[in-house]
């Protein structure tokens, strides 16, 4: 039976707020219906942004900082513009500054974000992050670089960088210093026992964070480089480190009386410095509850392959795990000009149901990523604009990236009963169609943003059981049976659908 449906709804001054405990604990499965469920069994769908105010970085240009100062304004933000996800990246060198000596109060402050995260609907996913190793690896005053100095960046503390002496300066890239590729063999090495620091450092954090049901999971690690041994042997090594990290993780929230949270793992993006994509095999055992989460960049950073193509490689990564695919960076960096990539991008995520968060929410000016070699010194520009606008000073300035904002703003479903057969959006006009099909009667969530006024719903085995105002939009449930179809026309077909 074909049914038409209205629905008026009122974008109301106050908006009820969730609590820390109120956002359902999430949890990965493999197999051939890999995905990620709620506690109710519906697949959840997650699309956000990374969030780096919390993270350590080199500073090149001095008086400019290198991030965003945190508020807890920017996750009201992001609930405005239709977010439910978001990477919070922390560092190691913050987390442990001194060996065996952790900075409690910045834990705290990644607790601080998570709550408030939560209370704005949002989902977190716990990133220890890193790029080209840490911050100690830039070029000293001593050192000369053809190129010019080196940067450093984001990651391990001093005490964990161990070079030998190695030089700083890079040949293609961040990652192709060779000072940067003997800390990674280090570290894969266990030199020093510098992984089981690492690993109590991470444990550190679950403990702290293990009982909000709004944390997603835990990234293990950003972009890893593979050192200067051979593949083989570099693979087997991360892999093995994987495993000690998951087997820490899952006992630390054993002991917080805390459930399992998702475990997340990203492919190596170098070997001795060259791009070499390399996911562990001969090693590497994962557990059930768990997502594979590469990078995205093609036809943005790299053009080594078509986005269409980025997208076939990651979910053939995927398949090989038997998991599902979080994206956890992507991005393009054109402004206006990209609109066309971004909506090829936005096509197939939506094509394959792909959760991802966006690189990134802001980026500084004195960011690693922002500054640049003048051959004198380093300079850095008085604004930064990714989704949000930030000055010289790092303070938002209120300009946005509308192009990029009105794309990734787009109406949706948020949790899906039985399996998705299909799924368009179409961010001009608010159009959506999701087809489905449940063996059991159930719901599905649909998040709608408020630029496309009152929607209207067509579909069959599908009925409206409740609409409510939310920050930036609306949030639908509709409840489903057997095979199903949800049409989100557009708005302005209202008045035609009245006189019919």
């Amino acid at each position: 039976m074909r049914i038409s449906l209205l629905f008026l709804f009122i974008v109301t001054t106050t908006v009820a707020h969730a609590r820390p405990g109120d956002l359902p604990l999430l949890h990965a499965t493999r197999g051939i219906h890999a995905g990620l469920y709620d506690p109710q069994g519906r697949y959840v769908l997650l699309r956000g942004a990374n969030y780096n105010a919390l993270g350590e970085y080199w500073q090149g240009v001095p008086g400019v900082p290198t991030t965003k100062q945190y508020e807890d304004s920017d996750f009201i933000l992001m609930e405005h513009y239709g977010f439910n996800c978001v990477r919070l990246l922390f560092t190691w060198s913050r987390v442990e500054p001194q060996r065996g000596h952790y900075d409690t109060a910045y834990v705290k402050r990644i607790c601080h974000a998570v709550e408030v995260a939560a209370q704005h609907n949002i989902y977190v996913l716990l990133d220890m992050h890193q790029d080209a190793w840490g911050m100690y690896v830039a070029t000293g005053d001593t050192e000369q670089c053809p190129r010019g100095p080196a940067k450093g960046w984001d990651g391990a503390p001093r005490w964990a960088t161990l070079t030998d002496g190695q030089p700083t300066c890079t040949t293609r890239g961040r990652e192709s210093a060779p000072a940067v590729i003997r800390a990674f063999s280090n570290f894969w090495d266990n030199r020093d026992s510098l992984q089981q620091d690492c690993i109590r450092a991470w444990t550190m954090i679950v403990s702290a964070t293990a009982r909000y049901t709004n944390v997603l999971g835990y990234d293990l690690i950003n972009e890893p480089g593979l050192g200067e041994r051979s593949v083989v042997r570099e693979d087997r090594l991360i892999g093995r480190y994987y495993n000690h990290l998951i087997h820490a993780i899952r006992e630390a929230e054993r002991l917080a009386g805390a459930p399992e949270h998702v475990i997340l793992f990203e492919p190596t993006v170098t070997w001795r410095g060259k791009d070499y994509p390399s996911i562990p095999f001969t090693s590497f055992r994962p557990e059930k509850n768990i997502m594979f989460s590469p990078h995205h960049y093609f036809e943005s950073l790299s053009h080594a392959l078509s986005i269409e193509q980025g997208f076939g490689l990651m979910r053939f990564g995927a398949s090989l795990y038997h998991t599902d695919l979080l994206i956890g960076e992507w991005g393009f960096f054109q402004g206006a000009r990209d609109t066309l990539k971004l909506s090829r991008y936005t096509r197939c995520e939506d094509r394959y149901l792909i959760g991802s968060t966006w690189w990134q929410w802001s980026q500084a000016c004195g960011d690693p990523h922002s500054v640049s070699w003048s051959g004198k010194q380093w300079q850095a520009g008085n604004f930064s604009m990714h989704l949000i606008e930030l000055d010289r000073q790092g303070h938002r300035t209120g300009k946005v990236n509308e192009a990029a904002l009105h794309i990734l703003n787009r109406s949706r479903p948020l949790a899906i009963a039985g399996r998705a057969k299909g799924f368009t959006s179409d961010p001009n006009t608010g159009e959506m169609l999701l087809k489905g099909r449940t063996h059991h009667p159930g719901t599905v969530i649909i998040y709608i943003p408020a630029r496309f006024g009152t929607p209207v719903l067509n579909g069959h085995n599908a009925v409206i059981s409740h609409t409510e105002a939310i920050s930036g939009g609306l949030r639908v449930e509709v409840s489903v049976k057997g095979s199903y179809m949800i049409h989100i026309l557009r708005s302005q077909n209202l008045q035609s659908v009245l006189t019919q």
